[in-house]
């Protein structure tokens, strides 16, 4: 979109039939290199989806810019090659892949489903929300991965701009939200503050917080909790992929209670 040339990763759908389309599923985060084997991408492709990992230009100041303008500039380009389809759009991502996917979708409403999994929604919250004060949280913004370049009180619509919560009534997107309670790294709590957010304004939105696992619910989760997490990942794409994205943006479903495990 700026006239810049990046890459993407572009898993295949086991049992791939050039000239079919297929639904597409996103993983985002920041640049990716490495094109070996990925076992969440493994997971996808044997679905029968095409799993993608575009890279993301960020730019200092301008972060949530870049996933908006690399992610949808090369799914265009799949769609124009005729290899996806267009109503069958997912996008997920843990951790700084997870706070994107939730900024994303308030800026664009072509994905059929989304999930947030261990990735904060509100980076003025989460700034005190570490016990580490100074060393992660607000260096991570001010400085670090975060990348707003300044601080809360020189920028703060900055920080307003780059928090998914305070545009959550942009969106349009079938989200999912994963959380582990006994999470080191983003707490639980900032981002169930998106569910609240979502279930008031009565959009579709479920939110599972695991009590007894960590970040991201990986390596941090029991082997149980490993597969109830993907199980539920799955289901979620495939059931609004079923539903071709007709449905995006109902107003007229309203959430039921968190689920706990």
């Amino acid at each position: 979109m700026d006239g810049n040339e990046l890459f993407g990763i572009l898993y295949y759908p086991v049992d791939y039939e050039p000239g079919k389309k297929y639904p597409l599923v996103c993983e985002i985060y920041e640049r990716f290199f490495d094109n070996g084997f990925n076992s969440s991408m493994n997971i996808i492709a044997n679905q029968g989806w095409f799993g993608l990992r575009p890279s993301v230009n960020l730019e200092i100041g301008y972060p949530g810019e870049a996933w908006v303008k690399g992610v949808t500039s090369i799914i265009n380009k799949l769609i124009e090659k005729g290899m996806v389809d267009p109503h069958k759009l997912g996008v997920h991502g843990t951790s700084y892949g997870g706070y994107a996917v939730s900024l994303l979708i308030t800026q664009t409403d072509r994905f059929a489903a989304a999930i947030n999994i261990s990735g904060k929604v509100n980076i003025i919250s989460f700034l005190g929300d570490s016990p580490r004060i100074g060393h992660r949280n607000y260096g991570a913004a001010e400085s670090g991965q975060d990348r707003i370049g300044a601080t809360l009180w020189e920028q703060p619509l900055k920080y307003i701009n780059h928090s998914a919560v305070m545009f959550a009534d942009r969106i349009k997107t079938p989200h999912l939200l994963i959380t582990g309670e006994g999470d080191w790294n983003v707490p639980a709590g900032n981002t169930r503050e998106l569910y609240y957010a979502m279930r008031r304004l009565g959009k579709e939105c479920v939110w599972v917080n695991y009590h007894n696992d960590g970040h991201g619910l990986g390596s941090a989760a029991d082997e149980a909790t490993y597969l109830d997490k993907w199980k539920r990942i799955l289901d979620w794409y495939k059931t609004h992929f079923a539903k071709g994205g007709k449905e995006k943006g109902s107003s007229l479903h309203i959430p039921g209670p968190p689920q706990f495990f």
